[in-house]
C-alpha cells in the first residue's frame, strides 16, 4: 500500500475517535485535508509543485494535532437513521443551498465549461446544440439548462427532484422554451425517443440506482441522439477520502460545520466542501463497470472526454506523475449515442 494511503487510513481512524468530543477539530482538519486533495482548483488558489510531499506533510500535521489536542468542547451526536424518501429530500436541500451560493459569474461560466468539455468530441461542431430538443437531467439551479439554451437549443427541459433548486432556476432564467419541472430522474414522465440530446452532469451518483438512471436517460433519447454522462470515479486518495469523509460528516450537523468554518475566518461560500460532506447519497463507479453497462444497453460511439477544466480529474490532473495514487481513475465523463 502506498504510504499516503496508509497515512490517510490512520488519519480517518483518528478523526472517527475524536468526532464526539472534538467535532470542531474534525471539521477544521477535514477542510484543510480535502483542500489539499483539490490542490489545483482555482477556487482555493492553491498550487504546489510536488503534491506527494505536500500531502504527506499535511497528513502528518493533521495526525499530530489529533493525537495531542485537548478537549475544548463537546457535542452530542444524533445517530438516527433516515428512510430513502427523507434522503432524497435532504439531497435537494443540500444542493438547494449550493445553488443559492452561485454568483452570476459562475452561471455565465456554465456555457464555457460545456464548450471546453465537448470541443474534442469527433461529432461536435458549432451547430451541435442548435435547433435541438434537450433535457438537462438533474438541472439543480438551472445554470447548465440556461447555457444549453444559449448554445442554440430549440427547447430545453430542466428537471430535478429538489424544489429549492427549481424555484431558483425559474426565478433566474425566464426564457421562451426553457422549461423547469420537478421530476424523479429515475422515473421520468416523458415519452420514449423524445430528446435529441440528454445532458446529465454529476447527478446519477446521488441516486439510489445508477443502472436504472442510465437506462432512463437512454429511454428518453431519440435513436441517433447524444447522451452526456458525468459520474464520480473510484480508487485513489481522493475518492477514498470522499467516501470516508461523507460517512463521517453525517455525524456532525451541517449548521455546526458551517459555524466552525465561519469562526476560523473561511469564506462562507466555500460551498464545495459542504456539498461533498453532506450529500446523503454518493455512489462511486469504475470506468469498466459503466462501459459494461452501456454495452448491455447497446449504445454506440462511446467516447471518453479528452478535454475540460484544469480541475477535471480525468483531463486536467492526469498529467501529474503518479496521479492515480491521489485521484484514482479520475472522473467518468462520457458522450455516446443511442
Amino acid at each position: 500500500m502506498h504510504y499516503l494511503l496508509k497515512n490517510q487510513k490512520l488519519l480517518f481512524n483518528l478523526l472517527s475517535r475524536n468526532i464526539e468530543k472534538k467535532p470542531y477539530l474534525v471539521v477544521i482538519i477535514l477542510h484543510e485535508y480535502y483542500r489539499n486533495l483539490y490542490f489545483s482548483d482555482e477556487y482555493y488558489n492553491f498550487k504546489i509543485k510536488n503534491p506527494f510531499l505536500r500531502l504527506n506533510k499535511v497528513q502528518k500535521e493533521c495526525i499530530s494535532i489529533l493525537k495531542s489536542s485537548i478537549n475544548f468542547a463537546s457535542y452530542k451526536i444524533n445517530y438516527e437513521k433516515e428512510n430513502s424518501q427523507e434522503l432524497k429530500k435532504k439531497t435537494g436541500k443540500v444542493y438547494g443551498k449550493l445553488w443559492k451560493k452561485f454568483t452570476p459569474s459562475e452561471n455565465t461560466k456554465a456555457k464555457k465549461f460545456i464548450l471546453e468539455r465537448f470541443k474534442n468530441y469527433k461529432y461536435f461542431d458549432n451547430n451541435f446544440f442548435k435547433h435541438k430538443t434537450v433535457i438537462d437531467v438533474g438541472c439543480g439551479g438551472g445554470r447548465y439548462s440556461n447555457a444549453l439554451k444559449n448554445l442554440g437549443a430549440k427547447k430545453v427541459y430542466g428537471v430535478d427532484y429538489g424544489s429549492d433548486g427549481l424555484k431558483l432556476a425559474k426565478k433566474n432564467y425566464k426564457k421562451k422554451n426553457l422549461i423547469f419541472m420537478k421530476q424523479n430522474v429515475l422515473n421520468l414522465t416523458f415519452a420514449e425517443n423524445k430528446f435529441d440530446i440528454v445532458f446529465c452532469n454529476g447527478v446519477l451518483h446521488h441516486t439510489s440506482n445508477i443502472d436504472k438512471g442510465i437506462k432512463e436517460l437512454i429511454r428518453v433519447c431519440k435513436p441517433g441522439g447524444f447522451i452526456f454522462l458525468f459520474l464520480y470515479g473510484t480508487s485513489g486518495l481522493f475518492w477514498d477520502a470522499r467516501k470516508r469523509m461523507n460517512k463521517l460528516m453525517k455525524l456532525i450537523p451541517e449548521y455546526y460545520s458551517q459555524k466552525v468554518l465561519d469562526l476560523i475566518g473561511l469564506p462562507s461560500d466555500r460551498f464545495i466542501f459542504m456539498d461533498n460532506w453532506y450529500v446523503p447519497i454518493e455512489t462511486h463507479s469504475s470506468h469498466r463497470n459503466i462501459y459494461n453497462l452501456l454495452k448491455k444497453y447497446k449504445v454506440k460511439n462511446i467516447s471518453k472526454m479528452t478535454s475540460g477544466r484544469i480541475t477535471d480529474l480525468e483531463t486536467g490532473l492526469k498529467k501529474i506523475k503518479n496521479s492515480k495514487v491521489i485521484w484514482g481513475e479520475g472522473d467518468i465523463r462520457l458522450l455516446f449515442q443511442k
